[in-house]
């Protein structure tokens, strides 16, 4: 095989598989970028820590039906809480008086039609320990996300705001378990 061939080969290796050029490279920067992220501390995020006031948990919401009721259940249990019925003795109080999601109109263009619109989701919490004492003071939590509207798109639209309501759902239940967190530190 002389020097042409051998040429040849190469450049059709290359051509075939022209990532391998990159694979070294993307390498590197992966093993740095881990040494950097380790290096500055990040971790991701554990589990809420409860205080021991709050081991056992009663849950009044005013929608016992509700997404948010339901996955607030489940996220209290895995921060390692019991979950028991409303009343129970020697159990804290989380109480969810207001839990309002709902969408508004948030601009109507020139033809009288909308053209975006708010999603918005408002609860009102108050956490009281197993001895009584309040814990989080009753307070709002706000969570807002606006999308365009497109009536040409009216399918994509309407399924856009199930994602953005149940995208909602989910970070208010981090929103509850984060303020319940900062109050116990």
């Amino acid at each position: 095989m002389d020097r042409s061939d051998r040429t040849a080969c190469a450049d059709w290796r290359a051509a075939a598989f022209p990532i391998s050029r990159f694979r070294f490279p993307i390498s590197v920067f992966s093993v740095a970028l881990c040494f950097v992220l380790a290096s500055c501390g990040f971790q991701l995020r554990d589990e809420v820590a409860l205080p021991p006031s709050l081991q056992r948990v009663s849950l009044e919401i005013s929608d016992p039906f509700s997404p948010l009721a339901r996955d607030l259940e489940a996220a209290l249990e895995r921060a390692g809480a019991t979950v028991v019925a409303t009343g129970t003795d020697g159990a804290g109080v989380v109480r969810i008086p207001v839990n309002e999601l709902k969408t508004e109109v948030l601009t109507v263009g020139g033809t009288a039609r909308v053209q975006e619109y708010a999603v918005r989701y408002r609860v009102e919490l108050e956490v009281a320990g197993a001895n009584g004492a309040t814990i989080v003071p009753r307070g709002p939590i706000e969570l807002e996300r606006e999308y365009s509207f497109d009536e040409t798109q009216a399918l994509g639209a309407a399924t856009e705001e199930a994602l953005i309501r149940k995208e909602l759902q989910r970070e208010m239940v981090q929103q509850v378990l984060r303020r319940i967190e900062a109050a116990t530190r």
